[in-house]
């Protein structure tokens, strides 16, 4: 089942994204990306029903598309605010990047105008409550409905079908696995420049190694949660990311970027906040190495 998910997944994203490339879809310009994202994100899922389907198995049971706990849940849709304060504390360690407060950088990442993001940061200046506040706010909001929509058509792959297949692999093994897959099945957008377009190939590499170190985090929340929308709602509300180019600058892009040696690093302290509770506060570990059971009632 996982090699013709992978084989599938990745025929469906790479391929389209290399079909827009020869009709000549910008995939920079915002149709582009709007097209390009339905295609590639989507693939995840679409390989997963489709092969479920065709084995008839339960969608429901094969991709963790339960419910689950509401509280876990809502920690993950939570949890990127946290994971990015950490990358700006990291980042205003580093020699080569300073504090500035460009508010705008995170609107132009949703899509906005130059014009328009700097005359709303204006609106949302004259209201007195504090701007990075109001950002946040919807930054939460998109993450968890767009951008948690987006989200899904990966989850229900990587931490849904991906997860369940690799569960008796342990939890460091499957998300090591997962984190590599997930990584390099990015090649293609980061080759085409939509992220660290000035370094490429050793944009990949950084790429992989960010998802690799994320990776845990995902399980940990969504085998908590009992459900693939934990892990959908934390990449939705991951557009939080945006901030550390709201708050830091001159770094390169490969340092800077949530990414980055930024991501990579707050990723760390998210793993040692996961190991934590689940060795001191959690009635049955799972981060031994012991078989998963996903979806199973007994863990708390």
């Amino acid at each position: 089942m996982v090699s013709r998910f992978l084989v599938l997944t990745f025929a469906i994203s790479w391929g389209g994204v290399t079909m827009l490339y020869f009709a000549g879809v910008d995939i920079g310009s915002s149709g582009g990306q709007g097209i390009g994202t339905l295609i590639f994100m989507g693939a995840p899922a679409i390989a997963a029903i489709t092969l479920l389907r065709v084995r008839r198995e339960s969608i429901r049971k094969g991709t963790g598309l339960y419910l689950g706990r509401i509280r876990w849940i809502i920690l993950a849709w939570l949890a990127p605010a946290g994971l990015v304060a950490a990358m700006v504390g990291i980042g205003l360690l580093l020699p080569d990047t300073t504090f500035t407060t460009e508010y705008s950088a995170f609107l132009l990442e949703l899509g906005f105008t130059e014009t328009e993001a700097v005359d709303t940061i204006a609106e949302l200046d004259a209201t007195g409550v504090p701007i990075v506040i109001l950002l946040t706010g919807l930054g939460l909001i998109l993450g968890g409905t767009l951008f948690a929509l987006a989200a899904f058509g990966e989850e229900l792959g990587w931490r849904g079908l991906l997860l369940t297949e690799l569960s008796p692999l342990g939890f460091w093994k499957l998300s090591v696995l997962t984190g590599l897959v997930w990584g390099i099945w990015h090649t293609p957008l980061i080759l085409l420049g939509l992220q660290f377009p000035d370094d490429p190939v050793v944009g990949i590499f950084m790429m992989t190694a960010a998802t690799v170190a994320l990776s845990p985090i995902y399980t940990y929340l969504t085998v908590r949660a009992r459900s693939v929308f934990a892990a959908t709602f934390f990449h939705g509300s991951f557009i939080l990311g945006v901030f550390t180019s709201v708050f830091l600058a001159d770094g390169s892009e490969l340092v800077i970027s949530s990414f980055g040696v930024l991501g990579i690093g707050a990723a760390l302290f998210g793993i040692a906040a996961c190991v934590t509770h689940d060795r001191l506060r959690a009635d049955e570990p799972i981060t031994t190495g012991s078989p998963l059971r996903p979806w199973s009632r007994t863990d708390t």
